[in-house]
């Protein structure tokens, strides 16, 4: 006796209503079950869902790139298309107690809808079978089962229209639909300028990309997602609003208007459980019709008047006789059956490749039918020129026709040919697509040896492309530092080296107290603001912590660096040498940029420390100048060392030449003690001359005269050098005497030239030119005899050394000497 199956329960209402949800839960409560889903990525969705509840050892996946089946699996997630047979009205091959199609009202889909109407004439549980849909579809279920049970379900939450927003004004989970994947990165482009970021979803991306970028949409980590239509299918998504940014699509045939069952299906992703939400336009799309408005609110649309067949009882005694039951008409019985919408792409190929010789030689009897039209199945993931994907069919017809499995090399070749994580967007995109026929191809039963080998090569690099996909994705449509910034939520961290990371991204190097964008990346000046002020809100801590260590450090640690006029710690600026109360003590400023530091005393403290590092740093290079106390000198000596003591280290004669002319005795001895020097042609003490004293002098001096930028320093070491493209009264304010020579104006350092003259004293002209006197200066005799001559000397005809006549000063009285 024949056992009739039970009626069929269709749940049917809008989206949001939890018939996905109910259909779950009902097929754990059965002893095994089947449910069919539109898409792989839900397919895998529900998969994962069982297989927390009931284990992984007791579910199975199975998709036409993908199968998952443990010996002891008894619940089944799959694609419409990949559903096994099951139980059948009719007898059939396996029984599943409970069987399920979800989104039942894709039987109207012009491509795909013949596969959902024989799942729902033909697919049947022992116990329970139900179909999950909109209300659209009631009025045929109806007419094609009259015992049929409608279970309506009411959305759970309240959808409404809100107008137009811009792209810059859209609320936090949003998501902004298009239909092209041009429009939709572009899209992404500008919401990323706006928002700081978009996770991007389309039909092209895989499975595990799409989880990746819904995931990161879900967790915050953007505020808006970009899709095409592909979201509309059950996606489980958090979404408060949905921005339509076009409303025409590319169907295969032509551009049109979407239906407004699209729309709802679409804009219904607003609003989870009980939680209300909108949707409305942006970019510039005209407002939708108020009769429309009210059809998308309130889920009243005009049912299904036909759903799109194709006859399974196929004739497979000849390719010609499989063609035509294709082409069969549904039975005038089936009320709201009509003929498929647009011929199935395994209908086409079928019609391309079945006059070829190659098929027609090797199509020889019922098996061989049925099983080439298994081959043009093979789906066109890639989006193949039609000859193109009918010559991959033709290719893995001829090795399963000849050998009775596709090639191992073949195979390899392939895999290894896409094994490559590089490229941009599109051309993972492109190679993913690829990877997904090789995949379908190694998961047909039968068609490869090895099956299990290379489905697992096949998976992994698709998980491989996968993942760098969503890299480059979130590369290129997320800037998490812009995000970051606008949140006000920057966490900076900073390697041994000074790198500084926000968000992932390097955004420059924290030298010192302050943050320097590097020059390879400084981006637009709004790209560079932007780090400036993550640096500001993100470095405050790490700041903090150095001034601390500054606070603590001995003022011997630090170091001045001349040329710049920077006061340095462990190698890294942190100050600044400015102008002080007197030239001999500059004082210190912080250098800090942008990275204020907020608590004022800090900063003056701060100040404190550098500018006593300053001071020990005079101390250590001019320590005679500094011990210089004029006015504990007698007479003339207090008018010689407050000379000396504001240059600094030296003076020209002529400045205290009435005071040192007169210097008596006690005088004499008061400068000789404090080690100043009375020579020829300059005053200075003994060690104004020593590299130290000259690099700090140029600093002083130059810091004193608000100097930007510093000349070259005398070269170290040097008696004579030439002064070359050096200011006017620079060399000679470090402590050198110039003199125009043969090869120019030409440097000497001042107590050599005094040693010099020294030496003549103890000579009687006329005697020749002592040639220790150009050892002593490092110049040629003509270049010496300059200095000569500043000395009073002349060199006659013969080359002689002869004393000029002079008149030296006059003593002036005790009155004048103090005063002066």
């Amino acid at each position: 006796m024949t056992v009739s199956p039970p009626p069929l329960v269709a749940l049917l209402g809008p989206t949001n209503t939890g018939k996905t949800f109910l259909a779950i839960e009902t097929m754990c409560e059965h002893p095994d079950g089947v449910i069919g889903l539109p898409l792989r990525l839900l397919a895998r969705e529900v998969y994962e869902t069982l297989c927390l509840r009931l284990g992984r050892q007791y579910c199975a996946l199975v998709t036409g790139e993908e199968k998952i089946v443990p010996p002891t699996a008894r619940y089944f997630a799959c694609t419409v298309e990949a559903m096994p047979s099951g139980y059948m009205a009719g007898g059939g091959e396996r029984a599943f107690s409970f069987v399920a199609v979800d989104e039942i009202q894709l039987c109207a889909d012009r491509e795909r809808g013949h596969v959902f109407t024989d799942r729902l004439l033909h697919r049947r549980g022992t116990k329970t079978t139900m179909v999950l849909g909109a209300d659209t579809i009631a009025p045929i279920l109806r007419a094609l089962f009259k015992d049929v049970v409608i279970e309506r379900r009411p959305r759970l939450s309240r959808l409404s229209w809100q107008g137009e927003k811009k792209l810059a004004r859209l609320p936090p989970r949003s998501v902004v639909v298009a239909f092209s994947i041009a429009d939709v990165y572009a899209l992404a482009e500008r919401v990323r300028a706006h928002h700081g970021g978009a996770a991007v979803v389309t039909g092209a991306l895989s499975p595990s990309t799409r989880n990746a970028q819904v995931a990161m949409f879900q967790r915050g980590e953007v505020d808006v997602l970009v899709a095409t239509d592909a979201i509309g299918m059950g996606l489980n998504l958090d979404v408060a609003h949905v921005a339509f940014a076009a409303t025409r699509k590319f169907d295969g045939d032509d551009v049109r208007d979407l239906f407004e069952s699209e729309l709802a299906q679409i804009a219904g992703r607003a609003g989870r459980h009980t939680k209300d939400g909108t949707f409305g336009v942006t970019d510039g799309l005209p407002p939708f019709s108020r009769d429309v408005l009210h059809r998308l609110e309130h889920h009243e649309f005009a049912p299904l008047r036909q759903l799109c067949w194709r006859s399974t009882d196929l004739d497979t005694s000849s390719l010609a006789a499989l063609h035509a039951s294709l082409r069969a008409s549904p039975a005038t019985s089936l009320a709201g059956l009509v003929g498929f919408g647009r011929p199935a792409s395994d209908l086409l190929a079928l019609e391309r490749l079945m006059h070829v010789p190659l098929v027609q030689d090797t199509v020889v009897d019922d098996d061989d039918v049925l099983s080439f039209f298994e081959h043009c199945q093979i789906p066109d993931f890639a989006r193949l020129a039609p000859d193109d994907h009918a010559g991959l069919i033709l290719q893995v017809w001829s090795m399963t026709s000849d050998r009775g499995f596709v090639e191992e090399d073949w195979l390899h070749q392939r895999i290894t040919e896409l094994d490559d994580v590089s490229g941009d967007v599109e051309t993972l995109v492109a190679r993913l697509a690829r990877v997904r026929t090789i995949a379908y191809v190694t998961n047909k039963a039968g068609w490869v040896k090895d099956e299990r080998t290379w489905q697992q090569r096949s998976r992994a690099l698709e998980d491989r492309l996968s993942d760098a996909l969503h890299e480059q994705l979130t590369h290129r449509f997320v800037d998490q530092l812009h995000r970051v910034v606008v949140a006000n939520k920057v966490k900076a961290s900073v390697d041994d080296k000074g790198v500084v990371i926000v968000a992932g991204e390097t955004i420059g190097r924290l030298q010192g107290l302050r943050f320097v964008a590097e020059k390879s990346d400084v981006g637009s000046p709004a790209r560079q603001q932007l780090r400036n002020t993550a640096a500001a809100r993100g470095l405050h801590d790490h700041v903090e912590a150095r001034v601390q260590a500054l606070l603590t450090a001995d003022v011997k640690a630090f170091e001045i660096d001349v040329a710049t006029r920077t006061v340095m710690h462990e190698g890294e600026p942190v100050g600044r040498v400015v102008k002080g109360r007197s030239r001999l003590w500059p004082r210190a400023v912080p250098l800090t940029d942008g990275l204020v530091l907020d608590d004022g005393a800090f900063r003056h403290r701060l100040e404190e420390q550098l500018t006593a590092a300053v001071r020990a740093y005079v101390e250590r290079s001019l320590p005679i100048v500094v011990a210089i106390d004029p006015d504990q000198m007698p007479g003339a000596a207090r008018a010689c060392a407050w000379a000396v003591k504001e240059g600094l280290g030296i003076c020209d004669r002529s400045v205290v030449e009435l005071a040192a002319g007169v210097a008596d005795a006690d005088a004499k001895k008061a400068l000789f003690k404090a080690k100043v020097r009375l020579g020829f042609l300059d005053v200075f003490v003994d060690d104004a001359f020593k590299d130290k004293a000259i690099r700090a002098r140029a600093l002083l001096l130059g810091v004193w005269r608000d100097v930007d930028v510093m000349p070259p320093l005398p070269p170290s070491g040097a008696s004579s050098f030439l002064i070359g493209e050096r200011p006017a009264g620079f060399v000679e304010a470090l402590g050198f005497r110039v003199e125009d020579g043969p090869a120019g104006a030409r440097a000497y350092r001042a107590d050599l030239v005094d040693d010099i003259g020294v030496l003549l004293k103890t000579m009687a002209p006329p005697c020749p030119v002592p040639s220790s006197a150009v050892e002593k200066l490092g110049c040629s005799r003509d270049e010496v005899i300059a200095v000569l001559r500043r000395l009073g000397y002349d060199v006659d005809a013969g080359g002689l050394l002869q004393r000029r006549r002079h008149r030296r000063p006059r003593p002036v009285s005790k009155a004048v000497t103090q005063t002066t």
